[in-house]
């Protein structure tokens, strides 16, 4: 074979055999928080996006599996470079055995992402308040033991701010078991209708459960105009004092009065956004209310929330 023809034989196996799961400068990894907002000690999710990008003129091939844990780690120090322990939810489904790691194979094209969301208290366990520095590690062929090949994030700051307390913002607890209250993937049509049973019961915990409050508060245009203008800490303040006030009832709206009973019309959505149409029954003294709702939902990360609503008036019975 003369030298011609090996140099052609080499840029075609160079050109024509993808690349799989190692670290390479050509294939980033790059993190960051998926809300921009004040973290609290224990009272706060944190977020994160993560992002793997085929930098390269290759395809890159990775396995992708249905549970995370087995794809990411988060390195997740101190300011004294002290490493933090796993979270039990990390520990708990990185001990599955594992012939229940299910995966599918992703083949990234050059310039192109992939990309997904995490809750980073599912990882690490935060103790205590402070500043830290978060790093990300995914395994591209999966975590199976230490030593495994894993590509590595840039790094974020994180400031956890001592938990704040006021009963506003303390756990949410179910009156009727004593449980902490946590949001469930339900669908738009189930979220409002646990929002309304909540309010007709005066749950107030469970009526906030799947509300969005600072759209909510948005809503108002004076309330927004105000709200736009203040710091974080100044926002954060207001918006507790919206809630408190909702609670009180001292805010005229009509989200907040209770209906005599419902009906759930018409659920329409997409992947991100939707609206859940109610007919309302309120009781008056000599008379019976009917109004028409429209209830708009965006989905957070897993979770639907109410962001705002219109309604109309049908008339009376």
């Amino acid at each position: 074979m003369n030298t011609i023809t090996r140099c052609l034989l080499l840029c075609l196996l160079t050109v024509s055999i993808p690349f799989y799961g190692t670290e390479s400068d050509d294939i980033t990894l790059t993190i960051s928080f998926y809300q921009k907002k004040i973290y609290y000690l224990a009272q706060s999710d944190i977020f994160i996006n993560i992002s793997l990008t085929n930098n390269s003129s290759q395809t890159y091939r990775f396995k992708a599996a249905t549970n995370k844990f087995f794809n990411l780690d988060f390195e997740v120090k101190t300011i004294t470079n002290l490493v933090l322990d796993h979270a039990e939810t990390f520990i708990t489904q990185r001990n599955e055995p594992e012939k229940h790691v299910f995966f599918r194979e992703v083949s990234l094209e050059p310039g192109e992402e992939y990309g997904f969301v995490v809750e980073l208290n599912d990882f690490a366990a935060f103790e205590n308040a402070g500043i830290y520095t978060v790093q990300a590690i995914f395994y591209p062929e999966l975590l199976k033991h230490e030593g495994s090949a894993g590509i590595r994030s840039n790094k974020l700051t994180l400031s956890l701010r001592p938990p704040v307390v006021l009963k506003e913002m303390q756990a949410v607890i179910d009156a009727e078991t004593g449980e902490t209250l946590k949001p469930q993937p339900l669908p738009p049509d189930e979220v409002v209708a646990y929002m309304l049973h909540a309010r007709q019961r005066s749950q107030w915990e469970k009526f906030f459960l799947y509300i969005d409050l600072e759209s909510l508060l948005l809503q108002n245009p004076s309330r927004a105009a105000r709200y736009k203008k203040l710091s974080h800490e100044g926002r954060e303040e207001m918006l507790l004092k919206f809630r408190e006030e909702m609670m009180q009832e001292k805010i005229e709206d009509d989200m907040l009065i209770i209906p005599r009973s419902f009906e759930i019309q018409e659920t329409t959505y997409t992947q991100e956004r939707g609206s859940v149409i109610v007919l309302e029954y309120f009781d008056y003294r000599d008379y019976t209310e009917k109004k028409m709702y429209t209830y708009y939902v965006k989905k957070n990360d897993k979770y639907w929330l109410v962001v705002g609503y219109t309604l109309r008036s049908i008339g009376t019975e």
